[in-house]
This record gives structure tokens, sequence and C-alpha cells, in this order.
């Protein structure tokens, strides 16, 4: 079998168990985690963003230059994207970027499965960073925003938000409230 770790594109965080799991990511890991759950975005994304931050605070968007290449839609070059998202986390980023960074794919997953062992999630070889963006789109749908908008903010058409990243509300009234805390706000669009 190896050292392939194993993991679910399916999982999604619980509002406490993601609570959890974030306390126990160093100041890069919490950094990566809080950017991803607040835009959606891929990890790849995130770390491309870096390089060349473009932060428009009064549209309250981000510039997304390098996202993912769809070969099955006939994609030659990425597109890009401009999401918008909350005031509080274009503060938050004008606040952090200069200070932390966006960790590489592995060592995110790796520091993201050691803090779901620690936080006592089950499963956490299942986990990995593309869990995060499941987790964001989940808590969005449940959380009410229309599913045509949400595919059009992730960069998917409906029928691929329905089939990847749709699952039941599962969330009670209490892990609602988690989910906004984290999120600090939703982004105005969604």
């Amino acid at each position: 079998m190896g050292n392939k770790i194993k993991q679910s594109k399916k999982r999604f965080f619980y509002p406490p168990d993601f609570e959890k799991m974030f306390d126990y990511l160093n100041k890069n890991g919490k950094f990566t985690s809080t950017f991803m759950i607040n835009c959606g975005c891929r990890i790849m994304e995130a770390r491309e963003f870096m390089k060349n931050p473009i932060i428009d605070s009064s549209r309250n968007t981000i510039t997304l230059l390098r996202t993912k290449v769809r070969a099955r839609l006939k994609e030659k070059l990425s597109e890009g994207r401009t999401p918008r998202v909350s005031k509080n986390f274009i503060k938050y980023l004008k606040e952090n970027i200069s200070s932390h960074r966006i960790l590489s794919t592995n060592a995110f997953n790796i520091q993201l499965r050691a803090a779901c062992k620690k936080a006592g999630i089950k499963n956490p070889h299942q986990f990995s960073s593309h869990n995060i963006r499941k987790t964001f789109a989940t808590w969005m749908l449940s959380l009410g925003v229309d599913g045509f908008k949400l595919a059009q903010y992730l960069g998917h058409t409906p029928n691929e938000l329905a089939r990847d990243y749709a699952t039941n509300d599962v969330f009670n009234h209490k892990d609602k409230q988690i989910m906004r805390s984290i999120l600090r706000e939703l982004p105005e669009t969604l």
C-alpha cells in the first residue's frame, strides 16, 4: 500500500470540529485555513494570489489570477476570477499578508491531518486542503446561499456544484452560529 494517503473530497468539517482542528494549526496553517474558508478557493489559487496580491477594498474583491484549468471544458489557460469577499476578510488580509504565508499543499495537508488527529476528528487521514473548499461550499448552501451564484463563485457549473459539493443540510442552529463566527460575515454577493 505504500505511503499513499487516502483522501475523501466529500468530507467537510462540522463547525465545532473546524474550530478544534484550527486550534492545533501553526501561524501559517491558520492563515492558510482562514484564507481558504473565507473565499472557498483552492490552495494553489491562494498560493498564486500571494505572489501578486490584488485586493480591491472598494469592491471587497480579491483577484485569483491562476485558477484550475478545466480540460473537459476545453480550457487551455486559466481564466482567473474575482470573487467578492467580506469586508472583515479584506481587513484580515491587509493586516496579515506581509507577515504570513500560504503553505504548500503537502505541508498544509500534513499539518491539517495532524491537527485533525489532535482534535479527535474521526479518520483524520481523509482530510486534505480540498476539504476546506468543500466545507466552504457546504456551509454556504446551509446558510441559504443560492446554488447558482455559489457555483459561479467557485468557478463551477451548477451540475458540478450539485455533484461534488452539495450535501444534505445536517447542521443545527448552533452549528450555523459557529459558521457565521468562523466566516466573520458572508461575502456580499452570496
